[in-house]
């Protein structure tokens, strides 16, 4: 593309390479001496690190894919690193990440689902829709107990809401196509998870068994 600099495709690259960097595996080998894929469900997402391994290694899994997408989109937007270089919408990079995550070069292209790294891209470039779509997850997983659907519902409403964003406040199609494109990876990775669903297989999960606890009236 013209006018764009050499280290614009470069960081693509680098993206796309950062967002491959399978923690959920790493951190399982380093620590439980567990292949995650031969867990749970195999996947390599966040979900199934929860599951495989417990809380410290799943929240640690959590950040570490969330930050993966963002920190470059975090960079460009907010310091002065990418000074005098022109380079592609940030959120190609955030895309390249997410494209990473769920299709990773060393691992046979088979990846996470890409829920955890869409949230962080979109995090780093407008917290306020990222935490209304975090809320959309929550109340979600909380009234169906299935992360897929949760995962599914998020996405679709990501969608909307920022394309309504574009047209009725501020305009941003590199925001729009950015999260359609997001959107779609997730749709796509969940196909299994929909088989399920319809064959009433699907596994739940209960990320509010605390609060099921505090809420639950003494028999």
């Amino acid at each position: 593309m013209k006018g764009v600099s050499p280290l614009a495709y470069a960081l693509v690259v680098i993206a796309y390479l950062l967002g491959s960097i399978p923690f959920s595996l790493l951190l399982g080998l380093m620590f439980q001496d567990k292949d995650i894929r031969k867990f749970g469900s195999g996947n390599l997402g966040t979900t199934n690190a929860f599951r495989v391994f417990g809380k410290p290694i799943g929240f640690a899994v959590l950040f570490a894919d969330t930050l993966k997408s963002g920190l470059i989109v975090f960079l460009i937007l907010n310091t002065g690193l990418f000074d005098g270089v022109t380079l592609f919408h940030p959120l190609v990079y955030g895309v390249a990440s997410v494209v990473g995550h769920c299709f990773p070069v060393w691992l046979k292209f088979k990846g996470g689902k890409g829920v955890a790294t869409s949230f962080g891209l979109l995090l780093a470039y407008n917290p306020w829709i990222a935490l209304t779509l975090l809320a959309v997850f929550l109340l979600t997983e909380y009234l169906t107990r299935y992360v897929s659907v949760s995962s599914t519902v998020g996405a679709v409403s990501s969608v909307i809401l920022v394309t309504a964003l574009h047209f009725l406040w501020r305009p941003d199609l590199g925001l729009v196509i950015a999260t359609v494109a997001s959107a779609g990876i997730i749709i796509f990775r969940h196909r299994a998870n929909y088989r399920r669903l319809r064959a009433g297989t699907e596994n739940r999960v209960h990320l509010f068994d605390l609060l099921d606890r505090i809420l639950k009236k003494p028999s």
